[in-house]
């Protein structure tokens, strides 16, 4: 497995993609504790070059790439329900590159 790609998928297990690009409990952390972080690690252009990781890891099979269930469902029973975009989310994230 290249380099880049064990880092990236090590850092969505322990829930790095989720805390800085998806914004899911970013207020716990001091935002002290946030700039520490990126000025540890820098992501230069990190949000375009994930969304490119995990279409290059699932274009090649795309009959597995359905979506979350539970947000078909959602979909199909809850009015006004509105999907969330994973891609505006990361593209708009506010977290520095």
């Amino acid at each position: 497995m290249p380099t880049e790609v064990a880092r990236v998928t090590a850092g969505v297990e322990l829930g790095i993609l989720e805390l800085s690009v998806l914004e899911i409990d970013r207020d716990t952390l001091p935002t002290e504790t946030r700039e520490a972080i990126v000025a540890t690690h820098p992501r230069p252009d990190f949000n375009r070059r994930i969304l490119h990781a995990v279409h290059a890891g699932s274009a090649h099979r795309p009959r597995v790439m359905f979506g979350n269930v539970k947000a078909d469902v959602l979909d199909r029973f809850e009015e006004g329900y509105t999907r969330p975009d994973f891609v505006r989310i990361i593209e708009d994230s506010p977290w520095p590159q």
